[in-house]
């Protein structure tokens, strides 16, 4: 069973604040806005049985990023500012959060609301009929593998996306979830156009893609595939 919790981030500037300078679309200033949260309450947190280290995904010891698949993902999908908890990681924001009432000082300038978005509890399973889903800002090609994509005809781009989704759900999302589907079907429906050009993330260059996609399988809302989970690259809606 998957537990996943999605909380809504909501800013609040002082007249005359712009924007810009605090609330940039994106996940950053979410990520720097919880973790200062969390940092107030860690204490509490830790004697709550909660893995502070979720929040900003770094072993606490030494600043090493942690194995795995986050449990915390930061990110702006369709326009909202969200936060994203799966199992441990839902029940981390939870405990953060209902330590806190009302508007929460962020600074002496923004103050955030927090409600609950979305709350799932599902088993991934695979389905007699295709689902279709969207990943927003998906960084499936690194800087190499791009090149290698520029280069070849459509049919192959396409079967180039599908086997990387495929691997990013079977070596990464249901191997850290403890899914075991190994006969799932994944299509490319389309490439959404962006007008975007190459990004870097840790030291390589990627095309972030907008994707529609079927798949034999249930997926939960919010879950993440690819490079930059954490910072909600690669979000999937149903």
């Amino acid at each position: 069973m998957i537990t996943i919790t999605t909380y809504q981030i909501k800013p609040f500037l002082l007249i005359g604040e712009t924007p810009e300078k605090y609330v940039k679309p994106g996940s950053e200033w979410i990520r720097d806005s919880i973790k200062g949260l969390m940092h107030d309450k860690s204490e509490q947190l830790k004697k709550q049985g909660v893995d502070t280290s979720l929040f900003h995904n770094h072993n606490e010891a030494n600043s090493n990023t942690l194995p795995g698949y986050p449990k915390i993902i930061y990110h702006y999908t369709n326009g909202q500012f969200l936060v994203t908890g799966i199992n441990e990681g839902a029940f981390a924001l939870q405990q953060l959060f209902t330590s806190y009432r009302n508007m929460i000082d962020i600074n002496d300038r923004l103050k955030v609301g927090i409600s609950r978005f979305s709350h799932e509890e599902t088993d991934i399973v695979q389905t007699e009929q295709p689902i279709i889903y969207q990943i927003h800002q998906y960084l499936a090609l690194d800087s190499k593998t791009h090149k290698q994509y520029v280069g070849v005809p459509m049919t192959e781009k396409i079967q180039m996306i599908e086997k990387t989704l495929h691997k990013h759900l079977i070596n990464d999302l249901f191997k850290y979830m403890g899914v075991s589907l190994p006969n799932i079907q994944v299509q490319l429906v389309d490439i959404l156009k962006l007008d975007q050009k190459l990004l870097p993330y840790k030291a390589h260059f990627y095309l972030p893609f907008n994707l529609l996609f079927s798949l034999n399988a249930n997926l939960p809302q919010f879950v993440a595939l690819g490079s930059g989970k954490a910072f909600g690259y690669g979000i999937i809606e149903k």
